[in-house]
């Protein structure tokens, strides 16, 4: 699944032929990932598996929208994974990023120190008609670029054609 469709890509560069049709949904695909780094956001939902070494009480989820923290495990020093119940955590949507608080009183499990933590969330905005119309719009102007270029296009290029409109969404890190 793609936030923009063939026909949709296909009218937005005048191409009227289906000559073109793989080459285009290729670039649908890159054009769409582009935005993504762009922001640090995730358009369509997708379901990550976040490792690592140690946590402290709070723990940032990196991928945005976050939607759910499906679960948590920890894999103690004898190398057992074992899942954390979600009775000992609570998961913050509201924010840029999403974040997993644990419980006053409670403690994590202990762990072998490296790669401990997995946590599996689901994120993004969604299906393609929730992604907000300004990246919608920022994955086309990007994708005209690419199409233009056909595999020549510069980064710099497809960058200017983007960062207008991906502004608001750009997740900043300090």
């Amino acid at each position: 699944m793609a936030v923009i469709t063939l026909e949709e890509a296909k009218a937005y560069l005048r191409v009227d032929s289906g000559d073109e049709n793989a080459l285009i949904s290729a670039m649908i695909d890159t054009a769409e990932k582009h935005v993504e780094l762009a922001t640090g956001r995730v358009l369509l939902t997708q379901t990550f598996e976040l490792v690592y070494d140690e946590v402290s009480g709070s723990i940032e989820i990196p991928k945005s929208p976050l939607q759910e923290v499906m679960k948590i495990e920890v894999i103690s020093e004898a190398g057992v994974k074992t899942e954390v119940a979600s009775s000992t955590y609570d998961v913050d949507t509201s924010g840029t990023l999403g974040r997993v608080q644990l419980k006053v009183g409670c403690v994590w499990p202990s762990h072998r120190g490296f790669a401990s933590f997995i946590v599996t969330v689901k994120a993004g905005y969604g299906e393609a008609a929730a992604v907000p119309p300004a990246l919608k719009q920022a994955a086309l102007a990007a994708l005209a670029v690419i199409f233009e270029g056909r595999g020549g296009a510069d980064r710099e290029k497809i960058n200017s054609a983007v960062a207008a409109l991906c502004a608001p969404y750009k997740i900043w890190r300090l």
